[in-house]
């Protein structure tokens, strides 16, 4: 039955909205029949003033009258009740805090700079900018393992892809880009370094609520206590936080250099022509492979508990630079000619789930892929080999397993056991429970961390930068509209997560599986945050990869370092032909051509494709 009145018509049309008393206008795409209480709440959604605080106006003769709810619009209309089309924003009297001037932290404040929003401040105890990962963790030697495409902190619409650095830039490059966008972008005066964030307290007043910190700063051997007054604080910990520790017995008797893989405790030109045992299988540990094959050291074990799948590099710049996140059997399957090098198949790894016909294939690993050719290289040539045991003891120049193997004429030990999250973390942030990625529902105190772990059937990405621009906008975006905030967190579906004492496992640290699903629960309760983050999507994600360094020239350095390795390995003695790179220029497009084509079909044939 037709409704009451008649079919309404359909045809297009537009209907062009001006603020009155204003010369501001909004063009609303709607049809004949469109009724105004839908303009209204268009406007509503676009500005955040409530559809019953608005008035639509059309002209009737030569007087304005005011149109019903449930009147068809016109075509010229003007609104009342709103100053602006622009959403304005919550106004602070005090600035907004960051905690951390590592990637993330100097990613939130870009996020100010770029929208032109000088009311922050960041706070960092180093004296320069670079985060603790890049500062104390990392040594001269490390590099950054995924491509500088996505990681790097010209990640947004507004800047320019980094020309001039390594695709796989090491600590001094990539520090030096770091300060190179924080002085073209005038950040520095926003920055408060050498100082140490101590504690918070919680303040209200006429202005809302705010938080007052005590800080120390210490510069020239003296310290200075002193304190702030700041309207939200977001902290950027990292999950690179304590080293793991471990002290084995006999190392007073081993005889040779027994260190940490990483800050810059181990000196690697002693371990020139020395045989070295690498404890742990996390990507520091791939990456002392690397350093250690280009100190020339003698043969390399890899001792762990258990392996890890490592990803070689064009299989992560694939991934990096898809427009569909890649399906984990075909992750593997991409990989396998680099593990049939070394006699291995990927998908008989621990970390692998998958059904008999591979059609549905989950890896899930408690640690990030380790990236690097050089990994499966090394093995090939057999200058490193992976032992699975524990330690048990040592004695001279011998490492002795649970299992009473012995690993002998071993001369160095490098200990690489990953890192633990810092119950600090938690303690400083007074934190009860994270409600999506703010603390104890408060959506001015925020923080977020990389998930420590893998565990997904598709993969968008292995790098830090399309994460970390999302979350920086999250943040930023609800700081400017509270009220946003309160509607998602009264819908209830925000899932919390709490410390677990029993399991050692702070609340700020979510692993991968959880904190997927809050990021995706947040976009879909928030449509205005979601056009927002539209700007980043998988194809912005390409232009950055791609734009940065192209498939050609990325493939062609990867596989000069190949075969650098290569002689390197021959001039040691080993007079074996080159192996061919397993990941040609017509392979990887062969990858990127078939991926986009299949998931294109895929998603066409489920309706789910976006124009």
């Amino acid at each position: 039955m037709a409704p009451v009145g008649g079919v309404r018509s359909t045809t297009a049309r537009s209907c062009a909205v001006q603020i009155f008393g204003s010369e501001e206008e909004l063009v609303v795409p709607v049809t004949v029949s469109t009724r105004t209480l839908v303009v209204k709440e268009l406007i509503s959604q676009k500005t955040g003033v409530h559809v019953d605080d608005l008035k639509i106006m059309a002209k009737g003769g030569p007087f304005m009258r005011e149109l019903r709810n449930t009147d068809e619009v016109r075509s010229q209309c003007w609104v009342k009740g709103v100053e602006s089309f622009k959403r304005k924003r919550q106004p602070y009297a005090h600035p907004h805090a960051i905690i951390g001037a590592g990637h993330n932290g100097l990613r939130q404040a870009l996020v100010f700079a770029e929208n032109k929003d000088t009311n922050y401040v960041l706070f960092d105890r180093h004296d320069r900018v670079g985060g603790t990962s890049w500062l104390d963790h990392a040594n001269k030697w490390s590099k950054v393992q995924t491509e500088l495409g996505t990681y790097h902190l010209n990640y947004s619409e507004q800047c320019e892809c980094p020309k001039g650095i390594s695709p796989w830039p090491s600590r001094d490059e990539l520090l030096a880009h770091f300060d190179q966008v924080c002085d073209e972008w005038g950040l520095r005066p926003h920055f408060k370094m050498s100082t140490d964030v101590q504690r918070y307290e919680v303040r209200s007043g006429e202005g809302g609520q705010s938080y007052r910190l005590s800080l120390r700063t210490s510069e020239n051997g003296k310290n200075e206590d002193w304190e702030t007054t700041v309207a939200s604080l977001v902290m950027y910990p990292g999950n690179l936080t304590i080293p793991r520790r471990e002290e084995y017995k006999g190392e007073d008797v081993f005889g040779g250099v027994v260190s940490y893989g990483m800050f810059d405790e181990t000196d690697y030109g002693a371990l020139t022509g020395k045989n070295v045992a690498i404890v742990g299988f996390g990507a520091f540990a791939v990456e002392n492979i690397r350093t250690c094959c280009e100190h020339r050291s003698g043969k390399i074990y890899l001792v762990c508990r258990r392996k890890n799948l490592c990803m070689p590099r064009m299989v992560s710049w694939w991934i990096n630079g898809s427009v569909f996140p890649v399906a984990a059997g075909d992750v593997l399957r991409e990989m396998e000619d680099a593990y049939k090098m070394v006699g291995d198949d990927p998908w008989s790894y621990y970390a692998v789930r998958a059904n008999e016909s591979r059609s549905n294939v989950t890896i899930f690993q408690k640690a990030r892929f380790g990236i690097g050719d050089i990994y499966f290289l090394s093995r090939y040539y057999g200058k490193s080999e992976v032992v699975i045991g524990t330690v048990k003891k040592l004695s001279e120049s011998t490492m002795h397993l649970e299992d009473g193997r012995k690993l002998q004429d071993v001369q160095a030990i490098l200990k690489l056991f990953g890192f633990v999250p810092d119950w600090a973390v938690d303690k400083f942030l007074q934190l009860k429970h994270l409600t999506g990625i703010w603390v104890n529902d408060d959506y001015r105190l925020g923080t977020m961390s990389e998930f420590p772990t893998v565990n997904a059937q598709r993969f968008g990405g292995t790098s830090l930068s399309p994460g970390a621009v999302s979350w920086c906008n999250m943040f930023y975006y609800f700081w400017g509209y509270p009220k946003d905030f309160e509607k998602m967190l009264a819908s209830g579906m925000l899932v919390k997560h709490f410390p677990n004492m029993q399991k050692d496992e702070p609340g700020y640290v979510m692993d991968a599986q959880h904190g997927s699903q809050v990021l995706i629960t947040i976009g879909g309760l928030c449509p205005q945050l979601a056009e927002t983050m539209s700007r980043y999507d998988d194809r912005f994600k390409r232009s950055k990869q791609w734009g940065t360094h192209t498939l050609t020239q990325i493939q062609a350095i990867a596989e000069e370092d190949w075969f650098r390795y290569c002689k390197m390995f021959k001039d040691a003695g080993d007079d074996r032909p080159f192996p061919a790179y397993p990941y040609s220029k017509q392979r990887v497009h062969a990858m990127v051509d078939r991926q986009d084509r299949e998931e294109h079909e895929r998603l066409a044939k489920k309706g789910l494709l976006q124009a």
